[in-house]
């Protein structure tokens, strides 16, 4: 009985392991990436946040759907923006209002959990991102390393309401 059983778990493990896809980049991109670069920014009020855009200058784009960008950890819807591709991250803070903190368990029920969906499965350098594209109906990630870090952008505070 003992040695069905450990068979039955060497089998399980077997079926698992050989239906993980691991996520392979594509070596050359059919399109063209110049002088890609990222930029931090500040919101002017508490309520607008902080977070870092990732900018990529892109060529030869025909046909292709670029849907995500992956930095730092995180997954961004990508925009297009005629020639560029922008991914906007925005940090999360701490000091949420929505936040629970209670010594009883049934009160922190009402927390909102991280959605699984914005976080990346790579494991990249500070100035690297992917960007996930498809092209004839494939899924193709391309990795950019030697992002460069552009000016910090502090946003002013909105003008002062009038009574």
């Amino acid at each position: 009985m003992k040695n069905i059983s450990l068979v039955l778990l060497h089998f399980m493990i077997l079926i698992n392991c050989s239906s993980i896809k691991t996520k392979s980049f594509t070596n050359i991109a059919p399109f063209v990436i110049s002088a890609p670069y990222y930029n931090s920014w500040t919101a002017g009020t508490e309520q607008g946040g902080s977070g870092t855009d990732v900018i990529l200058p892109v060529l030869n784009l025909r046909n292709i759907m670029v849907d995500s960008i992956h930095f730092r950890g995180q997954k961004s819807k990508a925009i297009r923006d005629g020639n560029l591709i922008i991914g906007q991250f925005k940090l999360t803070t701490i000091k949420s209002k929505d936040l629970i903190m209670s010594s009883n368990i049934r009160d922190e029920f009402q927390n909102k959990l991280v959605n699984k969906a914005d976080l990346s499965p790579f494991i990249l350098a500070e100035n690297e991102c992917v960007i996930s594209y498809s092209l004839q109906s494939k899924r193709h990630y391309h990795k950019i390393s030697d992002l460069k870090k552009e000016r910090h952008i502090a946003y002013p505070s909105a003008p002062p309401k009038k009574h």
